[in-house]
């Protein structure tokens, strides 16, 4: 039964439905919903000019942060309205890794996220982030296909 379900959320609209799916997964099988943002501070380091800014990477890490408590608040506020239990997880590091690595930590029953997120030019075809997750991934794994 699927009663721990990790939902990885970027707050595109793909991971909104995946957030969406998630829920009504959860709430049919009464279970709960773990919302997972992964800050990933490897796309700081893409940005031309960031080291020579003093401040500017803990300015960006902050933007996204708050764009995770967004992204995670939605799933929340979502849950609470369909009587879903859920928890919110902000982490930094790379998005794959952190969602294989607290899948794993935290026995989830099953990884939910969209096939394509925030990426840019890696979020053709199926998404770098999913593509790993994917392959890599030691519980089942739900892909929200972009609409």
């Amino acid at each position: 039964m699927m009663k721990k379900i990790l939902i990885a959320t970027d707050g595109s609209d793909t991971s909104k439905r995946a957030v969406l799916v998630g829920i009504d997964m959860a709430r049919r099988a009464d279970g709960s919903i773990i919302a997972i943002y992964v800050v990933d501070v490897s796309r700081i380091s893409h940005l031309p000019g960031y080291a020579m800014i003093p401040g500017i990477k803990e300015k960006i890490i902050g933007l996204m942060e708050e764009e995770g408590k967004q992204a995670t608040g939605f799933a929340e506020d979502r849950a609470r309205e369909a009587n879903v239990p859920c928890h919110k997880i902000i982490s930094q590091g790379n998005p794959s890794q952190e969602l294989l690595r607290l899948s794993r930590d935290l026995e989830a029953d099953l990884l939910i996220l969209g096939s394509r997120g925030r990426t840019g030019v890696e979020k053709y075809i199926l998404g770098s982030v999913a593509e790993k997750v994917v392959l890599q991934s030691e519980v089942p794994v739900l892909l929200i296909k972009e609409d």
